[in-house]
């Protein structure tokens, strides 16, 4: 019974919203499928559950936000642990080459490239 009724009381409330200059939005209540509503004044929520919803508009935006710092620690630590292999390979040789100095600056410098982006 309720089923029907609680049905009927959104398509109610949303009616109310759209009368009121409202618009029916095509994404619905991550709660309770309920289609959601924006005011006029531009909020966003469900008539059901009668709760605020923030909608995100790129997926792809939050993931590269989310995951971009993460990304940028992990090539921090494989950087400098390739600095130091470096340093090892350039302390051990009897004879150091200029290679492994250039090896080692462009790494440097890859790495404070790195250190920049996470500090912005």
């Amino acid at each position: 019974m309720c089923a029907f009724s609680c049905v009927s009381q959104a398509s109610k409330k949303i009616a109310k919203v759209l009368m009121e200059g409202g618009k029916l939005l095509a994404e619905s209540c991550p709660v309770c499928s309920t289609p959601l509503v924006q005011e006029k004044s531009g909020e966003v929520y469900c008539v059901n559950c009668q709760k605020r919803v923030v909608i995100v508009s790129k997926d792809e935006e939050i993931v590269e936000k989310l995951s971009l710092p993460s990304v940028l620690a992990e090539l921090e630590e494989l950087m400098v642990n390739m600095i130091h292999k470096e340093i090892d390979k350039i302390s051990s040789s009897d004879e150091p080459s200029v290679d492994g100095f250039e090896r080692l600056n462009q790494m440097l410098e890859v790495l404070k490239r790195i250190r920049e982006l996470k500090a912005a």
